[in-house]
């Protein structure tokens, strides 16, 4: 009975990690709202009426910065199985070393952005090198839209 119990046990766990797997176009669809939550919240920063306002969302946008890197698995890029839309190009996965660092200078131009609230000047060259640093993923490594 016990042995009966275990099997039983080990089906369900299987068959809850089985159904909380994603399919690749909605790792996809989640990367993108991601994407599109940390450049609301880049903008609400620069928009914001008080430094305390600014470094709140600069906090939310970093967080997701930071897992940039694991939001691209395998998988997940233009000609993927199961894989509709996306724009992430299979260079993510040819060039890691250069996609986790263009990754890597989104987070430091976001943590510089931080540091740099309350002065003006420096908060504005500091968004400079936030814009700048979205070229460094968005033009080696996402292709045209498609559908």
């Amino acid at each position: 009975m016990k042995i009966w119990l275990a099997c039983i046990a080990v089906a369900l766990c299987a068959t809850a990690a089985w159904a909380a797997a994603k399919t690749p176009q909605q790792i996809v669809d989640d990367r993108v709202a991601g994407m599109k939550t940390m450049g609301g919240n880049v903008q609400a920063a620069g928009k914001a009426a008080t430094p305390a306002e600014a470094k709140a969302k600069i906090a939310a946008a970093l967080a997701f910065a930071e897992t940039i890197p694991s939001a691209f698995p395998k998988g997940t890029g233009i000609g993927d199985k199961g894989v509709t839309k996306t724009r992430a190009l299979q260079d993510i996965w040819a060039k890691p070393t250069e996609f986790k660092a263009a990754a890597d200078a989104l987070a430091d131009a976001l943590k510089a952005v931080d540091a740099a609230l309350g002065d003006q000047g420096k908060t504005d060259a500091a968004f400079g090198e936030v814009r700048k640093s979205c070229g460094g993923c968005h033009t080696p490594f996402r292709g045209p839209e498609t559908e």
